[in-house]
């Protein structure tokens, strides 16, 4: 990533919360429950973001949530 750039900024409102919501250790069930939509649309924008953010871990989506100030430390 070249100087900075925050790839959160690219996320719509709706990708943005469910990030959040993951990064802060929400499961898949609790994140349907809490935006009233299915599991499966929680796990297909589970994939989306790995996809948009370069991720592919639970470790690395946490690591880039705290770099940009998402969740605290």
């Amino acid at each position: 990533m070249s100087g900075g750039e925050d790839p959160t900024q690219r996320l719509s409102a709706r990708e943005f919360e469910v990030f959040r919501m993951l990064a802060e250790g929400s499961n898949v069930e609790d994140i349907a429950l809490t935006l009233k939509i299915s599991q499966k649309t929680v796990a297909n924008y589970q994939t989306s973001l790995k996809q948009k953010l370069g991720i592919s871990s639970p470790v690395e989506l946490v690591r880039l949530a705290m770099r940009h100030g998402v969740i605290e430390t």
